[in-house]
């Protein structure tokens, strides 16, 4: 209210003329505590000696109501101002610029409201000035007073569409629908809706605000024209909603079998030019588990614990490599610490049985007071860690100390270099979910800067190269694109199967339904 006072002094100062002409009606709402005495009373003294000495030397210019006025008074105040004046600094929820606009059919005014004001952003045609500068508060109060009728109208015709068309109910709907949408990708995402999701204000789910979304047909066109193929994907994605169906969305089903994602698998493998790996942070144990008994994915390479072991196509399955020799004393001091944290947070553990990294979790504790946890703990590993060849990632619920080297974007380049000496890849396709991935899509990227064209061996002719790198489930930092969810990974790996089968047909007929906007729910 203050700095609304003292842009009026500036506004006189600035522009004299309006002396006479214009009079601001200042209503102040005295606050209470639960009492009933009134708070903060040396702030109602500045605004009431502020105004007096506005009045006496420009008599007439602040009309000062300080009480509560009925919402009959209101509007008949509204309906007959010429502009609405709101200086908020820290008020996210306000209506009475909307109400302001539902009762100027006749005066049509406009508004100068706050940057700092919640609905600043949504009315059209409010004039947006930060408050604590009281010379551009004044100037954009003359502004709106010498504003056109045509203009006014215009705006207003404006304002009143949008007030009617979002009104509290659509709000509230809006808010249901955008809750469920979290609820559902939490669902995809493997989170406990019933110990996270809050009935409340949410925020648009990232799914309404990339505009970096693969599309699937770029992927199959690019996939067809290239004659040398490299894909790095992580296996998580593909399993996911095999192992966890429960956790898919609701509605029509895009999960198949882990023997179908084997065929699909083998046929991406063993097509001329291909070169398929799939990347985890799980164990060469975990994966044999989750992969089973399939026959057939020796063509398939394979990384597990973040690249410390790998598998090379054509290898046998229970046949790994390491790629460098780590130390294992800062073990016990990582491991020490993260049962201190341990004890302290509920539904945390341990996972200590990796040769190359400890993580703590914290997925199944309080998100809010986990979150808190695992920062600190990162804090004290960097500390107590520091001269160790080691290195401290904080994940979305997990902190992980792994061994220097030992990352996803080492094994990438080191897969990159590999293919580069036997003559490179023209088409690149890496896949990944989480803060571990962030590496490889940085060397991935790199390669693209670097080989921009690529000159095939057999023929001598230039090709171009085609990198896509993409994240699920989150908004892309390092990658160029981004999925919504594991299920669109299923159909991707799905279309490319589909590609090979039609490839093999010599169908073009068929396979251009496979390069166009077609969205299949099920490809498999």
């Amino acid at each position: 209210i203050l700095l609304l006072l003292r842009a009026f002094q500036s506004l006189v100062r600035l522009f004299p003329s309006i002396l006479g002409n214009v009079v601001l009606v200042l209503v102040t709402v005295p606050l209470q505590d639960a009492e009933g005495n009134e708070i903060h009373s040396d702030y109602r003294n500045e605004v009431a000696k502020l105004a007096n000495e506005l009045n006496n030397e420009y008599p007439g210019l602040v009309l000062h109501y300080h009480r509560r006025m009925p919402f009959a008074e209101r509007v008949s105040l509204f309906s007959c101002a010429d502009m609405l004046v709101n200086s908020s600094i820290r008020h996210g929820l306000n209506l009475v610029p909307f109400e302001f606009v539902l009762c100027g059919d006749e005066k049509k005014g406009g508004f100068v409201v706050s940057e700092f004001l919640g609905c600043s952003r949504v009315l059209p045609g409010a004039v947006r000035t930060n408050p604590w500068r009281d010379e551009d508060l004044a100037r954009a109060i003359h502004k709106l007073l010498l504003q056109d009728d045509h203009e006014k109208k215009f705006w207003h015709e404006l304002q009143v569409a949008f007030c009617k068309k979002n009104t509290v109910y659509s709000w509230a709907e809006k808010a249901f629908l955008d809750m469920k949408k979290i609820r559902e990708t939490m669902l995809e995402l493997g989170e406990d809706v019933r110990a996270r999701c809050r009935v409340g204000i949410v925020k648009m789910p990232h799914k309404e605000m990339s505009s970096k979304h693969l599309k699937l047909e770029h992927v199959y066109s690019a996939y067809q024209q290239a004659q040398t193929r490299l894909l790095i994907v992580d296996i998580d994605l593909l399993l996911r909603p095999i192992l966890y169906p429960e956790k898919a969305l609701e509605g029509p089903a895009t999960l198949t079998s882990k023997r179908e994602i084997a065929k699909c698998l083998r046929n991406i493998s063993e097509h001329q030019g291909n070169f398929l790996f799939l990347l985890s942070s799980y164990s060469p144990e975990e994966i044999r588990n989750y992969l089973g008994e399939i026959e057939g994915l020796d063509k398939v390479g394979l990384a597990a614990e973040d690249g410390y072991y790998y598998k090379w196509p054509g290898s046998p399955l229970g046949r790994w490599d390491t790629k460098m020799h780590i130390t294992d004393e800062w073990k016990d001091v990582a491991v020490g610490l993260m049962r201190q944290y341990t004890q302290r947070t509920n539904g945390s553990w341990i996972e200590d049985d990796k040769i190359s990294s400890v993580t703590w979790h914290w997925e199944s504790a309080n998100p809010e007071f986990g979150s808190l946890q695992g920062k600190e703990l990162q804090n004290h590993l960097q500390e107590m860690l520091s001269h160790f060849p080691v290195r401290i990632v904080l994940g979305k619920t997990f902190v992980r100390v792994r061994h220097e080297g030992v990352t996803k974007g080492a094994f990438v380049e080191h897969t990159i270099k590999h293919y580069n000496n036997r003559g490179g890849v023209d088409f690149l396709l890496g896949i990944g979910d989480d803060i571990a991935d962030e590496d490889m899509f940085k060397v991935i990227m790199a390669y693209h800067r670097d080989a921009q064209y690529r000159v095939v061996s057999n023929s001598q002719t230039v090709q171009e190269v085609k990198v896509f790198t993409c994240t699920v489930g989150r908004q892309p930092a390092t990658a160029s694109h981004c999925l919504y969810k594991a299920e669109e990974v299923l159909e991707l790996m799905g279309g490319l199967f589909l590609v090979n089968k039609k490839w093999r047909s010599n169908s073009m007929l068929e396979l251009t339904d496979v390069l166009g906007h077609r969205r299949y729910k099920n490809p498999w």
